[in-house]
């Protein structure tokens, strides 16, 4: 199986081509929103997906979409067609920044509570320290503060690694919302 085709030059965009029984085959089909708003088909956009992964982060997608001549749509259908893939990608693309958003929200918060968790735990260790003799109230002293310590780990992952897939998976979908769409004839085999 051959890998995808790399354009050489820098403007140029990077080709995902698909070939379908008919322009229906495009969208997923039990739902029954209009055309603009429709989802596509799940191995459709698995497969867009997984294909446009593999190009470079800031690159420029085109779609090509093979039909028998037959099914082919015509240009206004075509370009409803185009603008109903862009707009699904679009919207895919807006749920991901809403991820993202949620995370870092969601990571602050951790944060100020882990950092409120950790001075309690530190707090409380130094009383420890000084209620207790050795070696119960630096045992406790410790203790505490590794979990303080620990109670920060969730946190530090969600704003230091947990945003960055999600971010890159933006940029893939800001990609597929702007790409080129077109249409073309199923090319003959030998």
């Amino acid at each position: 199986m051959r890998g995808p085709v790399i354009p050489r030059s820098k403007t140029a965009a990077f080709p995902i081509c698909v070939t379908i029984e008919e322009p229906e085959d495009l969208f997923h089909e039990l739902d029954p929103s209009p055309l603009i708003g429709r989802d596509l088909d799940d191995r459709l956009e698995s497969y867009i997906l997984a294909t446009a992964r593999e190009f470079p982060k800031k690159a420029n997608f085109m779609l090509r979409v093979d039909v028998p001549q037959d099914k082919l749509p015509g240009a206004n259908e075509a370009g409803d067609l185009a603008e109903a893939i862009r707009v699904y990608f679009a919207y895919q693309r807006d749920q991901e920044w809403g991820k993202l958003r949620r995370v870092v929200r969601e990571g602050r918060g951790a944060l100020a509570v882990g950092l409120a968790f950790l001075f309690v735990c530190g707090a409380v260790g130094v009383l420890s320290e000084r209620t207790w003799s050795e070696p119960f109230g630096s045992f406790m002293k410790e203790g505490l503060l590794i979990i303080g310590w620990v109670a920060l780990w969730r946190p530090v992952e969600m704003l230091l690694y947990d945003w960055r897939p999600i971010r890159k998976e933006c940029r893939v979908l800001d990609g597929l919302a702007k790409m080129q769409v077109n249409f073309a004839t199923v090319q003959a085999t030998l």
